[in-house]
């Protein structure tokens, strides 16, 4: 057993951090000498705003954007990504690998304890990730560590992996935010009670929960980092009224604005003693196109659904100029291995002219659903709707409560608007919608070829060669245009004067609450 080196990337960097460093929490929130300068506060309760319902708690299944902060909070990971979108030592305090990258093994920081005051030992690691492989259960990220052959502990603060293929992001996918480590007595008990409750190990603990309205949590006191969190309480307020939330962060009851709308951050970041952050980032939108059903079968109805879309005005018209456009490649410049996506003009004459190719010379009538949440589903189907007229796409745009959405269209139904994060790696982000076992895979579009080339990239250790097979992986996503695309959303962030050390990244579901404080304690 060695330590990996100088091929494999993320690994050197997630050591690198390591040996650096005693331990993230030395990490200033933001990366700034400013915040290394200031003198943490301990005390106070942080107020947080979002306008997304918190549907569940089960860090296995989860996917809302307010869900993920608060998992956050409440779990830890064997790592975790930091701001830089690297990994970093959470439970697991040091990790090494084979020189094969096929087996890695991974040290826990001794003495953590669950909320219950339970040990966290090897035991509740190998049962996490047994439940995460077991396809009688639903879980998020089986996707992404399919990969993994046995889990088993060496002893209780060590867990050794060994896997089907060489792997060397695997330190990488063991912070996918699906994978936090929960009590192998949770695991054992009632699933539906996943839901409602929580048992982590995390900075803060569960004290209310309210899906629709506030999710109380309260400092940890026996949190590994010593002295963290400095805050004694959080509390996530949901306001389903965009304008009542902005309303509420702008006169001071509320600390932070997890998501800023864009048409509010000119007006919100030129706000007296307000911080509005903005942050490139590959979160997107994506207009789902069931493949197994009449149109979207026809990859030519696709396409000229794609040449129906003007990307510039999207960004301009819904983004407020805080985005860029995307032509349907799932990944964004800021991934290593992103090929530099051709640029899809509209052009609706030709749209229509290859819709009629297609078999539809008289256009095609459809309805495009979209949840109310966030704003910006809506706001780009309402123009997609404008754009595409032309084109021959007759669009009705059917908008319905977040909850409707999840209940019945979210993974259902044929022609509707999905919403998501940056993932952490390409493998991350094709296992999450493209491949055939995807996650969430919601088109029907099947791919043996693509399927290969993401299964062979995630064998590879090969730099080059890992370069290689993921730009012909976007090769053909783009020739075959399994998703509309349209846009990459910046993100938007606030605090007010007195909440010091908010974290924002292009991840922007990684936020280390733990290095937060408020000057007014």
């Amino acid at each position: 057993m060695t330590t990996f080196m100088i091929s494999r990337r993320t690994m050197v960097l997630g050591l690198a951090s390591t040996a650096l460093l005693p331990g993230i929490d030395m990490l200033p929130a933001d990366g700034s000498a400013g915040a290394l300068a200031a003198e943490p506060k301990s005390g106070g309760t942080l107020k947080i705003s979002h306008s997304t319902r918190i549907a569940t708690l089960n860090v296995m299944t989860l996917s809302g954007p307010a869900e993920y902060p608060v998992i956050d909070m409440i779990y830890s990971g064997l790592t975790r990504m930091g701001p830089d979108n690297q990994p970093k030592p959470d439970l697991a305090e040091r990790w090494e690998a084979s020189d094969d990258a096929k087996t890695f093994t991974f040290f826990l920081r001794p003495g953590v304890t669950f909320h219950d005051g339970a040990s966290c030992t090897a035991d509740d690691v190998v049962a996490t990730f047994m439940a995460i492989l077991d396809t009688n259960r639903p879980a998020a990220a089986r996707s992404v560590l399919n990969m993994i052959d046995t889990v088993e502990a060496v002893d209780p603060t060590t867990v050794k992996f060994s896997l089907k293929v060489p792997f060397a992001d695997l330190p990488i996918s063991t912070a996918h935010a699906n994978a936090r480590i929960l009590s192998k007595a949770a695991i054992d008990g009632p699933k539906e009670k996943l839901d409602t409750t929580a048992n982590g190990t995390g900075p803060f603990m569960l004290e209310t929960y309210d899906s629709a309205r506030m999710v109380r949590l309260v400092k940890n006191p026996k949190y590994y980092i010593a002295g963290k969190p400095y805050l004694d309480a959080i509390e996530m307020h949901l306001f389903p009224d965009l304008a009542a939330e902005s309303a509420n962060f702008l006169s001071g009851a509320m600390d932070v604005m997890l998501t800023v709308q864009q048409a509010d951050f000119d007006r919100i970041s030129k706000a007296t003693g307000i911080t509005a952050k903005r942050v490139p980032s590959g979160r997107f939108v994506n207009v789902t196109m069931r493949q197994d059903q009449k149109p979207f079968d026809d990859v030519r109805v696709r396409k000229a659904l794609a040449m129906a879309v003007d990307r510039p005005m999207l960004v301009d018209l819904v983004l407020e100029g805080l985005g860029r456009p995307a032509y349907d490649n799932l990944i964004s410049p800021e991934f290593p291995y992103a090929i530099k996506t051709p640029e899809i003009a509209y052009d609706p004459a030709a749209a229509k002219q290859l819709l009629a190719e297609a078999g539809y010379p008289d256009g095609i009538k459809i309805t495009l659903v979209a949840s109310n949440r966030p704003a910006i589903r809506g706001q780009v189907a309402i123009a997609l709707k404008q754009m595409a007229l032309p084109a021959g796409f007759d669009i009705t745009v059917e908008s319905m409560p977040h909850d409707t959405y999840l209940a019945n269209v979210w993974m259902k139904g044929q022609f509707y608007m999905g919403y998501w994060g940056m993932q952490p790696t390409e493998d991350a982000t094709f296992n999450l919608l493209l491949t055939s076992n995807a996650s969430y895979e919601d088109t029907a579009w099947k791919n043996e070829t693509f399927d290969k080339l993401i299964a062979d990239a995630r064998a590879t250790t090969d730099t080059a060669k890992r370069a290689e097979l993921y730009a012909k992986a976007q090769e053909l996503q783009l020739a075959e245009t399994p998703y509309i695309v349209p846009i990459f959303e910046d993100v938007l962030t606030a605090s007010g004067k007195d909440a010091q050390d908010w974290t924002v990244a292009p991840l922007s579901r990684y936020f280390y609450a733990e290095n937060v404080w408020l000057n007014r304690a």
